[in-house]
């Protein structure tokens, strides 16, 4: 099963963040950066693309700034490339794609007409359909939800067991807006499936009386059969930002250092087994808009802090102003066992696989990406695990390594 998928008896699901904890991590083995890259013309600037396995093969779903919506499928065994089609096969304009795997069926998970936020999408839990509406209020259909007030542009992301988390009680208390509004959340809300809908477990406040500054948390779990945790970017006037981690009960379990100048962000992009012995770590880029570092923090439950392990050269993981956090992918990209942090060089006209080893965090390789970014990183995982990545340009090309 791939990694940006959750499954139930007979449909999964692709996001542009990977899977539907939030976490940008792809599961299974890769054969980059010997993987010669497949090109394919798109008809316009894609700014979304989302990849999901389909049958023996995998498909692409590409999103364009306008609405427009083109698919692909790649054949497993050829390497060939052929349209394919989603339902419905527009979303609205600038609206990131999350994806529904039926046998050979591709669908586009969408709001009811009219009523979804068009900086977000819904998704399909326990309970039904769950999404966001322009006013920022929840739906469920069918069903119902609790009145929260939430973050517009938002996404909505789930556990193993079925809880969703969401940003909510929006705020302008913090003055920074370097995803692209003045709005930030006051507070991350835990829902689970029940009473016919969904309805509010916990509401989680910033420990520190600052904000959320994200789009979502990520559920994690910090070793096999823990608790799965939130980890969240945490932002306090005239302290910038931290890596926190808070238990579903709403209590803090664990706090990085703040960066200690003001209005100076962290980009949260993903948590697994980077350490040099496997051991579970959560990646960050402090201060990408300014080149920063890259950073592996280690949860230390007992002293009740995010202990950095170690810290590495930067790349620009975030442009600034934009919604789009998921220009970075964590997995085991190159097959040997040891997982990388897959981020854009300087020019964003590569991609870095960033390792932490035994001697520091050290670049791996780079792939060219034959123009410049425009898009999250994609990536997948085909049923024989075998990882698929892949990303669009500016010059309107859609290359995938496989």
């Amino acid at each position: 099963m791939a990694s940006s998928m959750t499954e139930d008896a007979a449909t999964a699901y692709g996001y542009t963040y990977g899977e539907a904890s939030g976490n940008r991590v792809v599961r299974g083995g890769g054969r980059l950066p010997e993987a010669g890259p497949i090109d394919v013309p798109l008809s316009g600037t894609p700014q979304w693309v989302v990849g999901v396995p389909l049958e023996d093969d995998t498909a692409w779903v590409v999103a364009y700034g306008d609405g427009r919506v083109d698919s692909f499928r790649l054949d497993g065994e050829s390497g060939e490339v052929s349209p394919w089609l989603t339902a419905p096969d527009k979303l609205p304009s600038g609206a990131p794609p999350a994806v529904a795997v039926e046998g050979d069926r591709l669908e586009l998970i969408t709001a009811p007409s009219g009523r979804g936020s068009r900086l977000t999408h819904p998704i399909r839990g326990e309970a039904g359909l769950l999404g966001i509406t322009s006013g920022g209020e929840l739906f469920t259909e069918p069903g119902e939800s609790p009145q929260l007030s939430t973050l517009p542009d938002a996404r909505l992301v789930q556990n193993k067991s079925g809880a969703v988390a969401v940003l909510s009680s929006p705020t302008d208390r913090y003055v920074h807006g370097v995803l692209e509004d003045d709005l930030e959340a006051g507070a991350i809300d835990v829902l689970r499936p029940g009473g016919g809908g969904y309805e509010l477990a916990v509401e989680i406040q910033p420990e520190s009386g600052g904000v959320f500054e994200t789009l979502a948390p990520l559920w994690f779990s910090p070793g096999a059969g823990e608790e799965e945790l939130l980890a969240v970017t945490e932002s306090a006037e005239g302290l910038g930002a931290r890596i926190s981690v808070y238990s579903p009960d709403g209590a803090l379990a664990a706090a990085g250092p703040f960066i200690g100048v003001p209005q100076k962000w962290r980009h949260l992009i993903a948590a697994g087994p980077f350490g040099p012995n496997g051991e579970i770590e959560i990646a960050a880029t402090r201060t990408p808009h300014l080149g920063g570092a890259t950073e592996f923090y280690r949860l230390n439950r007992e002293s009740g802090k995010l202990e950095l392990a170690d810290t590495g050269r930067g790349y620009p993981s975030h442009t600034i102003y934009s919604r789009n956090l998921d220009a970075a992918r964590a997995g085991d990209f190159d097959g040997d066992g040891a997982w990388e942090l897959l981020v854009p060089n300087a020019s964003y006209d590569g991609l870095v696989a960033v390792r932490h080893t035994k001697s520091g965090v050290k670049r791996a390789w780079e792939l060219p990406l034959g123009g410049t970014l425009a898009t999250n990183v994609a990536a997948t995982t085909d049923k024989e695990g075998r990882i698929a990545v892949a990303v669009g340009t500016l010059e309107g090309n859609l290359r995938i390594w496989r």
